[in-house]
């Protein structure tokens, strides 16, 4: 049996997404065009009150940076030049953009404010980012509306440790959802993400499978032609959109040529086999669970050639 192939096709297709910058809008809720006001006193002492939490986070003149990142274990998020985590609050609203972390609250909590401007990550939709005017008087940042905070323990890229906190304070997605925690997160830093053939008691014939084995799925209500994910929002819950951030390794058995990427709403790379977006199911951890396929008579595992697996014996219906 002959080594792995590294695709190089997708080297193009999934390169790291260069910055474009876009100037801030100061009006309420609006996308963001022109700077606004400086921030007030009042907001800079509330930010400042939190224990270990750094200073803000551009420097003078410096516009504030959003940009899209892959953590292990994590759905895309956003973060700040420095890999800082960027949450959203469930207790906000954003129709319309209100927010409800004040006081005590802005102790744990820092609102992610751009008194120079911003600049927005090309996967980002300049569209969806905009203000809100906090209490105080400060332009908050917003993206779909909700408003965006900092939490005081995360000083760095990769932490997240807000993330989850009261059942209410969760990782932002770059739609303005919640960011999702997955039981099997991207290939590891600088490692191609695998994908290779399985054979898997009970379907037929051999599936793929990744590294660690776990089961891959294609989704009925998606396109192969043109390629089209139609997994988003609270489909990502159980759902997990298999990415190669690292590019991608295929095994024998599995046509180079059937191999490819879309890209997903949020701005990610999405690989997908014979143009059917990849996917995980949240409740298979290894090799040999299944437990997603036949669900809702949609999701079925995949097979080298980009079709649906059947039972052994029997058809999937």
């Amino acid at each position: 049996m002959r080594a792995p192939r590294f695709l190089a096709m997708l080297g193009g297709v999934i390169a790291a997404a260069s910055l474009s910058a876009c100037a801030l809008s100061a009006p309420k809720a609006e996308p963001v065009f022109q700077a606004p006001a400086e921030p007030t006193a009042s907001a800079e002492a509330g930010a400042g009150a939190a224990a270990g939490a750094e200073a803000p986070p551009q420097g003078a003149g410096t516009p504030q940076v959003l940009k899209i990142a892959q953590l292990d274990g994590f759905s895309p998020l956003l973060v700040n030049a420095k890999g800082r985590t960027i949450y959203r609050f469930d207790r906000d609203s954003n129709d319309p953009p209100t927010t409800t972390c004040v006081e005590g609250c802005l102790k744990t909590w820092q609102p992610v404010l751009a008194p120079n401007g911003v600049e927005v990550d090309a996967g980002l939709e300049e569209d969806l980012v905009g203000t809100v005017t906090r209490p105080e008087g400060d332009e908050q940042l917003t993206l779909n509306g909700w408003p965006m905070y900092y939490f005081h323990e995360d000083l760095k890229l990769g932490q997240t440790a807000g993330h989850g906190t009261g059942d209410a304070w969760f990782a932002i997605s770059p739609s303005g959802g919640r960011a999702e925690k997955s039981a099997d997160g991207p290939a590891p830093a600088n490692k191609p993400q695998v994908l290779r053939v399985a054979e898997v008691d009970g379907l037929s014939p051999a599936i793929v499978v990744n590294a660690k084995g776990r089961t891959i799925y294609r989704f009925e209500k998606d396109d192969n032609n043109p390629p089209r994910t139609a997994c988003v929002e609270d489909c990502l819950k159980t759902w997990q959109p298999v990415l190669a951030p690292n590019g991608v390794q295929v095994g024998d058995g599995i046509d180079d040529d059937l191999v490819g990427a879309i890209t997903r709403p949020d701005g990610s790379k999405q690989l997908t086999l014979k143009g059917w977006p990849m996917y995980y199911f949240h409740k298979d951890l290894s090799l040999g669970q299944i437990a997603g396929h036949g669900v809702k008579d949609q999701w079925f595992a995949i097979t080298a050639g980009g079709g649906k697996a059947k039972r052994t014996g029997g058809s999937n219906d």
